[in-house]
């Protein structure tokens, strides 16, 4: 049977070779928690498939290392996977999948036989610090380092016949994750000890001998003598989820392998994203944990046509890899060159670097905006900003976002479509206007043929009647002014009472009035309750109610407001584009979230936010001013503080009605007064005219379909994805309207050309 055996082993060994592969099998008897190989030497690149999980069986780790050629020039690679056996008993092994020139196979091991560990537990034991605790951390931020430290501690027998402490290097397999490489050479794949901290690091052995990666002593700890060996290694973190895996060293009081036994620590660690930064000006290094940035920058003023340049020294522990690309260019000032220069590899402990930029000012745009580098500190979980430039002006310009500040009010509201904020009058007013003359030409006759005292006496009665109608009537005026009056009018002798008066008239509400006087001046009865100035208060106090509840709905302004002026305009830009989507008509609104953009250095999108509140309200002065600050910003031509022809389209017919009806009253005048005609005549051609610019205005400007152009030199599409540089590219600022949106890209379309744009590079403008 062990013959047959043998010959089987021979026969698969024979068959592996001439598929370029050789397995060398761990022995068929083996020993309980104490490592064991699995060899298998190819001639080709390896890859190993993701190990199959095993009740008997943990899998520590993986290695590949280049061996010498073979007899006939072949490439050899001794690619190895450790593993123990966790409990005695026949184990049937299970396949191992590896990858070989693209072509799947699984190497089977068959039946091993597994015997139990005699060697003491507690002779030996491995201790391992994370980041300086023994506590395995429960979460880590994606690409967060963690130092960690493997203690390896054999009891020291003084037994001279067993030889000395054994001391193996530790094992490792981690998934989620991968360790700092600390040693790197030319031309040779990396090696389970390249990932451990050497302590010659920097000097000649670190290149050219074989540096130690690991610290030796001997220590007391409870009374009892250890030998202690300690390697230092980091642990990068780099998938969001679970990091899973084992850490293990095989140890033992004597070199003889029968006193050996693996300890293994697994671990799992839930690994979470990096949160968002809470300020987007700042610009994300992309570096996780400890890093500092030294920071010079000169002249300490930039001018035009100057070179400003930017130095930055950097320091940290941390993944390098990590870092983005630094770019600290801006509207009015392109980078014309960067250049980094690392001080040390990125297999050091710490790496080192240092970063220039120049900058070179065109001196259309006044204003560098002040320049900040963030990093996340894994120590505090928290976003750290370096300070690279504060706000800086070129000579003669200063900083306007010093100066902004929110507004408290939300404003008034614009309804939408415009045209239904005009006064229901203008449309009376447009049309009786025509009427005008014809009423001015009967006024005049009356006129010519009028009582004056009649006159007189008729407005004041009508005064009199209306003023006690509402109940703001007196005793006093009744029987001095209107008794004499209604005398008058109804042809009674001045000596009629009254009641007489009263029965008289052909007005029942007046008629009452009298008769309630009469009752109270000459019975002393009181004065009857007044329901209509009881109505009055009582409304007061209703709109004083409605106005503190108006009132109440200002906190989430409040807080956009607050986070602005602490400087984090991520957050006031979402409270702002929340309160906007709920009440998009507030030119206000749009003004605060232009003020927004603009302080967090987006300008484009300040600018559009600027444009939506000038078509709400085209005569804010302030807005106007934050829009010339703005295109100043972008290097264009500023716009005219006052444009009457920016009006909306209703406040264009308001203009035109007002202009119509003039012209009207002109006709009129001319009844009595000697005027020639053409005057009219041109007030009316010019009110018909404002009434075309308030079509004109409605229709180019107040579209629902217009956007305006974020992004400078923006090319055209002539299919979605496909930029054609053939045609002229649209700038920064430009308005366009759209007829067709999807999920990335919106069509274009005129009867000269039909092209595509992507949609993040738009922002609706109303």
């Amino acid at each position: 049977m062990f013959r047959l055996v043998l010959i089987f082993s021979f026969f698969s060994a024979t068959v592996s070779w001439a598929q370029d592969y050789r397995v060398s099998r761990p022995p068929n008897i083996i020993t309980e928690n104490r490592i064991e190989y699995i060899s298998i030497v190819t001639r080709a690149e390896m890859e190993l498939g993701k190990l199959p999980k095993h009740p008997k069986i943990t899998w520590l780790g993986y290695s590949s290392i280049r061996l010498p050629n073979d007899a006939y020039g072949n490439m050899q690679t001794d690619n190895r996977i450790s593993f123990i056996a966790t409990s005695p008993g026949l184990i049937d092994f299970p396949p191992v999948p590896i990858v070989l020139e693209n072509k799947e196979f699984f190497i089977r091991i068959g039946e091993i036989k597994v015997t139990g560990n005699t060697t003491s537990k507690t002779d030996t034991r491995l201790e391992v610090l994370w980041n300086g605790s023994p506590e395995i951390p429960k979460q880590v931020h994606l690409g967060e380092a963690v130092e960690v430290q493997f203690i390896e501690l054999v009891e020291n027998k003084n037994n001279r016949f067993r030889g000395s402490s054994y001391f193996s290097q530790p094992s490792n397999r981690v998934e989620g994750a991968q360790w700092h490489q600390y040693l790197r050479y030319s031309g040779r794949k990396p090696v389970p000890s390249d990932y451990f901290y050497t302590y010659s690091q920097g000097g000649f052995f670190s290149r050219y001998g074989s540096p130690e990666n690991y610290s030796e002593m001997a220590q007391e700890i409870d009374g009892v003598d250890y030998n202690l060996r300690a390697y230092k290694a980091r642990l990068y973190f780099t998938k969001i989820g679970k990091s899973t895996g084992h850490l293990s060293a095989t140890l033992g009081t004597s070199r003889i392998r029968s006193r050996h036994r693996t300890h293994v620590i697994p671990f799992e660690i839930e690994v979470l994203p990096i949160p968002p930064i809470p300020n987007n000006q700042a610009i994300d290094s992309g570096l996780v944990g400890d890093w500092e940035f030294q920071i010079d920058y000169r002249p300490l003023q930039p001018a035009a046509s100057r070179p400003f340049i930017i130095d930055i020294s950097i320091t940290g522990q941390g993944n390098p890899n990590l870092r983005n690309e630094f770019d600290f260019s801006s509207e009015g000032f392109p980078s014309v060159e960067s250049d980094l220069y690392p001080k040390v590899g990125s297999n050091y402990d710490f790496w080192e670097a240092d970063f220039t930029q120049t900058l070179l000012p065109t001196g259309k745009v006044g204003t560098l905006p002040a320049i900040s580098l963030a990093s996340f500190d894994t120590v505090d979980d928290k976003w750290r900003f370096h300070k690279i430039t504060p706000t800086l002006n070129l000579p003669g310009t200063s900083d306007i976002t010093a100066l902004m500040t929110p507004r408290n009010d939300a404003g008034n509201i614009t309804t939408r479509p415009v045209l239904l904020n005009l006064p229901v009058a203008t449309f009376g007013a447009f049309a009786l206007a025509p009427l005008l003359p014809f009423l001015f030409g009967l006024a005049k006759k009356r006129l010519d043929s009028r009582d004056p005292e009649q006159k007189k006496r008729e407005r004041t009665l009508k005064r009199l009647i209306i003023s006690f109608k509402s109940g703001k009537g007196t005793a006093e005026e009744i029987d001095n002014e209107l008794l004499p009056i209604l005398r008058h009018k109804l042809h009674l002798p001045s000596g009629s009472t009254v009641r007489e008066i009263a029965s008289a008239l052909d007005d029942h509400g007046l008629a009452k009035i009298l008769e309630v006087h009469a009752e109270v001046s000459f019975s002393g009865q009181e004065k009857p309750f007044d329901f209509i100035a009881l109505g009055r208060e009582l409304t007061k106090i209703s709109l004083l109610l409605l106005i503190t509840m108006t009132s109440l709905k200002g906190s989430t302004l409040d807080e956009a407001n607050q986070a602005f002026n602490e400087a984090n305009f991520t957050k006031a830009i979402s409270i702002y584009d929340h309160l906007i989507e709920e009440s998009p008509n507030r030119a206000s609104l749009h003004y605060n979230l232009a003020q927004a953009h603009l302080s967090a250095n987006d300008p484009s999108r300040a600018r559009a936010s600027c444009h939506t509140a000038l078509l709400l309200n085209p005569l804010d002065q302030e807005a106007r001013a934050l829009m010339s600050d703005i295109r100043e910003r972008q290097g264009d031509l500023t716009v005219s503080r006052n444009r009457f022809f920016d009006l909306r389209p209703d406040q264009w017919v308001v203009v035109a009605t007002v202009i119509w009806v003039i012209a009207y009253l002109f006709f009129g005048i001319r009844k009595f007064v000697s005027l020639p005609r053409w005057p009219g005549f041109a007030l009316g051609a010019v009110a018909i005219f404002f009434l075309g610019t308030a079509a004109w205005r409605q229709s180019q400007h107040y579209s629902s379909d217009q956007f305006m152009v974020l992004a400078d030199e923006l090319p055209r599409e002539p299919k979605a994805g496909t930029p054609d540089w053939n045609y002229p590219a649209l700038r920064a600022g430009q308005i366009i309207q759209i007829s067709e949106v999807n999920e990335t890209h919106a069509l274009v379309q005129s009867s000269e050309s039909s092209f595509w744009l992507p949609i993040n590079e738009l922002q609706q403008v109303w």
